[in-house]
């Protein structure tokens, strides 16, 4: 038991002279009654029998009082010389000190031992003289200002010695003071997971992990028994109730031990109408018209769903001040979805704008953008020599200035600046440093014929980014503003390194194929593989015009393989792990690597399961609303099938089916030596998706031309009907503002959380948390607005969205065709089609197609001249 006094004040004071802390122990005859009584499982209340302090020091004081009192009336009797007289003769008869000395007070227990509990021993145990308790060996906090880890007096163990299984209470008292709390005594440990109506608990042994059956489970929420049961001969119980946020196990065992363990459980996902709330593009003026488009499904679980209820919907437009500015009435319909537009008012204020539909009682939202733009009338991109540059070299390449219509820019102006950034890694993220400027050369310069100019920047000494920003002119009333970013020594993988599985057995050759992933002068030359647990690597060459290499790894573990060209610049990268006899997983920890990262329905998941320490029982299940399945790993399911490789590693192989779709979690749960470790893996499932496809007649026109679509809905290459809705929208809105609205796929089939909480008999601790009281100031919000580029192009009609098809359906043969024409202005345009079928099931297509003019003339003048 551990007890902590205060040690460095005025209070060790007063306690010292008590001599130490008196300590009872008693057995709870009937524990589960109990802990049933008691309110906060964590706080145990037990009544004290409080005698104070007794007659026994104040009968010592007046004894002490009235004998002072008697010997100084008998020194009164007789004169001074009389009394040395005496005291000469007899020495024995001197006083001394004896009047004045201070009595000599018994510190006795101020509380009766509890007579409702049988007393199994007690004992005053020295406070002050006992060892504290002291950090681990080598525990130091590095630059801390006071060394607070350091043993305090009074932070003390006390041995209680080994008892029975069962409840004990303890009393722990110094003077008036008393403390209780209680100690479960069991070899039996509870696992439990818990999701929203259901609740399964193993028991399994606290040193060897073995599963303990005949144990009695109580499922109670602090108020009352929810329900109960008593495991099976594998150690688990499934028990059937609504779960509370906060819910308690009480477990007994056939021994007699006694375990509690504390659940929390909240809603992780949630089944409920998503609406998909879109409109035409992500960015509009003041005074546009927006388009509104709704889509949704009543999902009942992560893959089924049906149409919504057919109902009204009111559509609130708020400003960027959270303003209402108007509301749309809108009726939304089981097959169609709903639709609706509105105009925003001239004086609309920039900033961002949210779509609140209230629905059936529940409020649903989206957003879009408002600000004062002008679309880029040409475009700069950047090309650079090389794919990869490393420090020390410099970064040569070109800048293209291009109008819409692919004419370049000539003899443009063009400015440059350059900012720099550090790199470094931290958990395989990048992380950068401050933006620091660097000097340029040629920072003003003028394009040749062909729209291009030469681009030659410094050499960074450390793996840095470049930010270049680059500002050009034609001659028009603004500039063309960009900035690219240029990654030294850390750049994007050119080729894909892949395996048929992600983990192999030691000793077994391995075949990796690699494949480029744009076009590329570089091609890799040599493969390197790196084993973590003790940094050996190896390298070795690629065959010329090859497409895989085979690798043969002699020791189980974790490797990292990298592609690289001549340069010694890396192409691509791949983890693998091999499995083989000695291999461990870190302490407290348990790996799971599975072969694939997405699986098909049918298909088998194999998963290498590595432990830490050699291990004959775990327990293994399917998990996400609920446990789905469960298995001992002793004694495999029929769902599964399971191999022992070595010691600390098994494989279990786990048949996918259609409704592990989009994922569900496997987890491996065991315990040993009273400490218990598990470990989440997803497998992920495909889901079936409408392939929607654009295609037009062709791929330029010019303004005022009828532009023919054409659109084609499928599922698993077979034509299907779909209910679509395509918008056409001028790219260059997309460069000043991406897409806001979510892939519909991943709208409606995201992956799904893991609804299960997993938790232990050994967690069940005391615990106490002082908030501050103090009203505080809410935090000023950090808003970072966006940059309003002022630009301009040639163009004759201010359109940004050519065409918006709100509701379109294909036929039996997955077609569907509309027309529009184009508007008088040259740039390229975005055609974007979502759909949804009769079974939920979504897909989304784009594609792309420009407006041109060999020759248009443009009016510099003032406009009141037209």
């Amino acid at each position: 038991m551990r007890l902590e006094a205060p040690g460095r004040d005025y209070r060790r004071y007063q306690m010292e002279e008590y001599g130490g802390v008196d300590v009872r122990l008693y057995r709870i005859p009937d524990p589960m009654a109990f802990l049933r009584q008691q309110k906060n499982l964590h706080r145990i209340v037990v009544q004290p029998q409080y005698l104070g302090d007794g007659l026994n020091n104040t009968l010592t004081w007046l004894w002490d009082n009235w004998y002072g009192k008697s010997r100084r009336v008998m020194q009164r009797t007789f004169s001074s010389q009389s009394r040395q007289n005496v005291t000469q003769a007899l020495p024995e008869l001197h006083l001394g000190n004896a009047i004045i000395k201070p009595s000599r007070y018994v510190q006795n227990n101020q509380f009766s031992p509890l007579k409702k509990y049988p007393l199994v021993e007690q004992f005053r145990y020295p406070l002050w003289q006992a060892k504290p308790v002291e950090p681990q060996q080598g525990v130091k906090l590095e630059g801390a200002s006071s060394n607070f880890i350091s043993p305090q007096p009074g932070n003390i163990y006390i041995p209680l010695g080994q008892q029975e299984p069962g409840l004990y209470l303890v009393e722990a008292m110094v003077g008036g003071y008393r403390a209780t709390t209680v100690v479960f005594v069991s070899d039996t440990v509870a696992l439990s997971k818990v999701s929203g109506n259901e609740l399964l608990v193993w028991t399994a042994g606290k040193k060897q992990g073995e599963a303990k059956p005949g144990s009695e489970i109580l499922w109670t929420d602090g108020l009352g028994v929810m329900t109960r049961g008593v495991t099976d001969d594998s150690g688990t119980l499934q028990l059937q109730h609504i779960s509370p946020e906060r819910s308690y196990i009480l477990g007994k065992d056939a021994e007699g031990g006694v375990f509690v363990s504390e659940n929390f459980f909240y809603e992780s996902e949630i089944y409920t109408t998503r609406l998909y709330i879109f409109t035409d593009r992500p960015l509009y003026r003041a005074g546009d018209r927006v388009d509104v488009k709704v889509m949704g499904r009543e999902f009942h679980d992560p893959l089924h769903s049906s149409p919504i209820v057919s109902a009204p919907a009111k559509l609130s437009v708020l400003d960027a001040n959270g303003s209402l500015l108007q509301t749309v009435d809108v009726t939304l319909d089981a097959r169609n979805g709903g639709q609706g537009s509105f105009r925003l008012p001239e004086n609309a204020v920039a900033g961002g704008y949210e779509l609140r539909l209230a629905y059936r009682n529940q409020v649903y939202s989206s957003s879009f953008r408002v600000a004062n733009y002008i679309k880029p009338h040409f475009e700069i991109g950047l090309a650079l020599d090389k794919k990869e540059f490393k420090t020390g070299e410099a970064v040569s390449g070109k800048l293209q200035l291009l109008y819409p219509d692919g004419e370049p820019v000539k003899n443009a102006r063009v400015q440059l600046s350059l900012r720099a950034q550090q790199l470094s890694m931290v958990g395989n993220d990048l992380r950068y440093a401050g933006r620091f400027p660097v000097s340029l050369e040629g920072s003003e310069t003028v394009s040749d014929a062909s729209g291009h100019v030469a681009l030659n920047l410094p050499a960074a000494d450390k793996p840095s980014r470049y930010l270049l920003t680059v500002s050009a002119s034609d001659g028009a009333a603004y500039r063309v503003t960009t900035t690219k970013e240029i990654l030294i020594e850390r750049g994007l993988a050119h080729y894909s390194l892949s395996t048929a599985a992600q983990y192999s057995n030691s000793g077994e050759s391995v075949v990796f194929r690699y494949a480029a992933l744009e076009s590329s002068k570089q091609v890799p030359v040599t493969y390197e593989w790196l084993r973590l647990e003790d940094r050996t690597s190896h390298s070795g060459e690629l065959p010329s015009g090859g497409k895989s290499f085979t690798v043969n790894f002699a020791k189980p573990g974790n490797y990292n393989l990298t592609l690289r060209d001549k340069d010694g610049l890396i192409l691509a990268g791949l983890s693998h792990a091999v499995s083989g006899k000695g291999s461990t997983a870190h302490t407290g920890t348990v790996d799971i690597v599975a072969d694939k990262t997405l699986y098909q329905p049918g298909e088998t998941a194999k998963m290498l399961i590595t432990f830490p320490e050699p291990i004959d029982e775990a327990l293994l299940t399917l998990e996400r609303d609920r446990v789905e399945q469960q298995s001992l790993l002793s004694h495999p399911a029929n769902w599964l099938t399971l191999q022992r490789l070595n010691d600390t590693q098994y494989e279990a192989r786990v048949p996918v089916s259609n409704s592990f779709a989009p994922n569900i979690t496997f987890s491996v749960l065991y315990t040993r030596n009273g400490q218990y470790s598990f470990q989440n893996a997803g497998i992920k499932v495909a889901v079936p998706q409408l392939d929607i496809r654009v295609k037009t007649d062709k791929t330029h026109y010019q303004p005022g031309e009828l532009v023919n679509v054409e659109l084609t809905s499928s599922l698993k290459g077979k034509p299907v009907s779909a209910q679509l809705t395509v918008g056409v929208v001028d790219e260059m809105i997309y460069a000043l503002q991406p897409e806001i609205a979510p892939n519909i796929g991943k709208f409606f089939y995201p992956l799904g959380h893991n609804n299960v909480r997993t938790s232990s008999s050994l967690s069940f601790i005391s615990y106490d948390q002082a908030l501050s009281s103090e009203p505080v100031a809410p935090g000023a919000t950090n808003r970072s607005e966006r940059r309003v580029k002022m630009l301009e192009r040639p163009r004759r009609e201010e359109v940004d969205t050519a065409a918006w098809m709100p509701s379109l359906t294909t036929d039996k043969q997955g077609k569907a065709y509309f027309t529009f024409l184009m508007p008088d202005s040259l740039t390229r345009w975005r055609i974007t089609a979502r759909g949804m079928n009769g079974d939920g099931l979504v897909g989304q297509g784009r594609a792309y197609l420009r407006s041109e003019k060999n020759l248009y003339m443009k009016w510099s003048m003032p406009t009141v001249y037209r």
